[in-house]
């Protein structure tokens, strides 16, 4: 199976409930896997990978 159907290494574990950003990076992702669109997939998932919580990361 290629990349094309997977999430970015990282993007799941890094994703927190309630954040408005990461929802809608997910959101995206989601649209774009519908359509076909694996690149832009790929790019939101590294996205949602890069996306910085810094009040989670004090914990």
């Amino acid at each position: 199976m290629s990349e094309q159907g997977r999430d970015h290494p990282g993007a799941r574990e890094r994703a927190l409930s309630g954040c408005d950003v990461c929802a809608a990076l997910r959101k995206q992702r989601a649209d774009a896997r519908r359509v076909g669109d694996h690149g832009a997939a790929l790019a939101y998932g590294r996205e949602l990978e890069n996306h910085p919580h810094p009040a989670a990361a004090s914990r």
